[in-house]
């Protein structure tokens, strides 16, 4: 769904964050191909074909005012670059395509997560101190559940006792 009245400074943090990343990738690419920076026509070049996408998502968005945006974010990039480039990126790493996974694989995928999740609750010791089973954590990860004075028991008393 387009909407018509919407600015740049309008866009979801996901939408920006996606084109921001996207002009990265372009610098890095040309970097990697030139061995330098673009100079302010090359970098023009660069905004005017990142412009087309910024303008289906917000139309309201004027070149210049996107311009500026990409100006202020390509004073980090070139020390980015050089790090990626120490770390191992090629050219050929970035223009790969991404596997897509199959029906298949993808099946095979859930159905190990899930058996890993299966085991890891069996293997798990759901006690401490205070509880005598624990149903679960809190957000703050704090846990929750049957404490062993409930259950009337002292803790690490032995069931089979009473």
């Amino acid at each position: 769904m387009q909407r018509n009245d919407r600015s740049y400074k309008n866009l979801k943090q996901k939408q920006k964050s996606a084109i921001a990343d996207k002009t990265y990738k372009m610098y890095l690419k040309f970097y990697l191909e030139n061995q330098r920076m673009p100079d302010a026509a090359e970098m023009n070049d660069i905004c005017k074909s990142l412009f087309a996408t910024v303008q289906t998502l917000a139309p309201q968005t004027e070149y210049e005012d996107f311009y500026k945006i990409v100006e202020k974010r390509e004073r980090g990039y070139e020390e980015r670059i050089l790090r990626d480039i120490e770390s191992g990126i090629t050219l050929e790493i970035l223009t790969a395509k991404k596997h897509k996974k199959t029906p298949e694989e993808k099946a095979v995928i859930i159905k190990q997560k899930k058996e890993a999740r299966e085991k890891s609750t069996a293997d798990e010791i759901l006690q401490d101190d205070r509880f005598f089973f624990i149903a679960g954590y809190t957000s703050g990860g704090a846990p929750y559940g049957v404490t062993w004075e409930e259950m009337g028991m002292e803790p690490w008393e032995d069931l089979k006792e009473k």
